[in-house]
């Protein structure tokens, strides 16, 4: 069964799904910036949307070497485990082909608090902002 549509969009822009993070997900339109990027996978995360999560690594991103069916399948099911309570950007920038994003993610799995904040790095490929590596916060 296909999930529902969110009305509201899982990235907590507080915008409606259609008009934030969908346009990303049908591909209709490559996310502008690395923050609308990480909104948008946080969404595809929440969405089960592990196709999106993959398209939107980096070329050298090392999940790459992984075979794609099952990284698909891994990421589309994360959703069944974790709950995606919440996301705030805490600091975003760009420069040239590289970006920078700073987040805290509010995630929860089977009753624990498995939230983090990760520094996430991106690239800009082919004209197109993806998702290149990440450090998490300590």
């Amino acid at each position: 069964m296909k999930p529902t549509r969110p009305r509201e969009c899982p990235c907590y822009s507080g915008a409606r799904y259609s008009a934030c993070c969908e346009p990303f997900h049908a591909g209709r339109a490559e996310a502008p910036t690395p923050e609308a990027l990480m909104r948008s996978r946080y969404a595809a995360f929440a969405l089960g949307l592990g196709g999106y999560l993959l398209e939107t690594l980096s070329a050298g991103h090392p999940d790459r070497d992984l075979p794609p069916d099952d990284y698909v399948r891994q990421l589309s099911r994360a959703r069944e485990k974790q709950r995606f309570m919440g996301l705030t950007i805490l600091e975003a920038s760009e420069d040239g082909d590289r970006g920078e994003v700073r987040f805290h993610a509010r995630i929860f799995e089977r009753g624990q608090d498995r939230s983090f904040t990760e520094r996430s790095a991106f690239v800009r490929e082919d004209g197109a902002w993806r998702y290149d590596s990440g450090e998490v916060d300590m």
